[in-house]
């Protein structure tokens, strides 16, 4: 995923006050900004491990505009995201994984001992101890460009049903837009010349945003 990030670097000039017209201007809303739903709730619980550092987000959001979006993305690296699943869970739902993955068992298993090895995954050893609200959406692997197998967790399974978790977050919670090219040569004219023009590539952009524990058994899985 790229994250271009804008900002005017120039400082405030320390004369005379700065006339209105010549004033930076203010950057409309970017995507995925405009937030209507809880995105973190404290608690106490413990957190998986990850790479989003508190410390680090606050000195990369330091100049953004929006205290909003800030407050939100400093909340998630301390509590972890909510998944906003509006379904309901009456009891533990375990579905069975997809046939994709008997062809190549040993991948699946490599993978989920990596992630154990790094603390991102809780395990329940049998039924009786699943919370009520858990969830297991079936595995499967599916064939990358190089030729290789690449895991997919199937939330969207029983894709027009209520037990899958897709289909239980509401259509405006789960929208997606990305920034495009326009949208940032339209942010450096707006802000003009000395203005510095940064982009941030994260691989596997999504893993690195952790799930809030009181969601996390939302998206379980068996293995």
């Amino acid at each position: 995923m790229i994250i271009p990030s804008i900002y005017d670097p120039r400082p405030p000039a320390a004369a005379a006050p700065v006339r209105p017209s010549m004033a930076t201007p203010k950057l409309p809303p970017g995507p995925n900004t405009i937030l209507h739903y809880t995105r973190f709730t404290p608690h106490n619980l413990p957190m998986p491990a990850g790479p989003l550092k508190t410390a680090g987000w606050k000195r990369l959001t330091v100049k953004f505009q929006d205290q909003e979006v800030i407050a939100a993305i400093l909340g998630v690296c301390q509590y972890g995201a909510r998944i906003v699943y509006c379904g309901q869970r009456t009891a533990p739902t375990i579905h069975a994984n997809l046939p994709t993955v008997d062809q190549n068992a040993a991948i699946v298993t490599q993978e989920i001992e990596s992630e154990m090895r790094r603390g991102r995954l809780e395990v329940y050893l049998n039924r009786a101890s699943l919370p009520q609200h858990y969830t297991a959406s079936p595995l499967g692997l599916t064939n990358k460009s190089d030729g290789s197998k690449r895991r997919i967790h199937h939330l969207s399974y029983l894709t027009s049903s209520a037990y899958s978790i897709n289909y239980g977050i509401p259509e405006e919670y789960r929208a997606i837009k990305y920034s495009i090219i326009e949208d940032a040569i339209q942010a450096v004219q707006d802000l003009g010349q000395g203005c510095s023009f940064i982009k941030r590539d994260f691989e596997s952009a999504f893993r690195h945003v952790p799930i809030s524990p009181l969601d996390s058994p939302l998206v379980g899985f068996h293995w």
